[in-house]
């Protein structure tokens, strides 16, 4: 098998947040603890990256700005070359 994956899709990794409203957390806190505990469930390093793929764009809490997928890709520091969001 080949270890090249250049073109392919995969799922790399699965990140799990608490859930419910939790005093002192911000929407955007459980999307980057999600995506970091991804990309360590994945055994990647952020540099690794080339694209980012959210479950849904979630509408701004009363003292937040709206979280896109590139809000969060570029609070995690990533530069993807592909953004995209995704909602069943």
């Amino acid at each position: 098998m080949s270890s090249n994956v250049k073109d392919k899709y995969a799922i790399v990794g699965v990140g799990y947040t608490p859930q419910g409203r939790i005093p002192g957390r911000t929407s955007l806190s459980f999307h980057l603890e999600a995506s970091a505990n991804a990309i360590k469930d994945a055994g990647l390093r952020s540099a690794d990256i080339d694209g980012f793929i959210s479950y849904r764009y979630f509408p701004a809490s009363s003292s937040e700005t709206a979280l896109t997928p590139n809000h969060v890709a570029h609070a995690l520091g990533l530069a993807p070359t592909y953004i995209s969001q995704d909602a069943n």
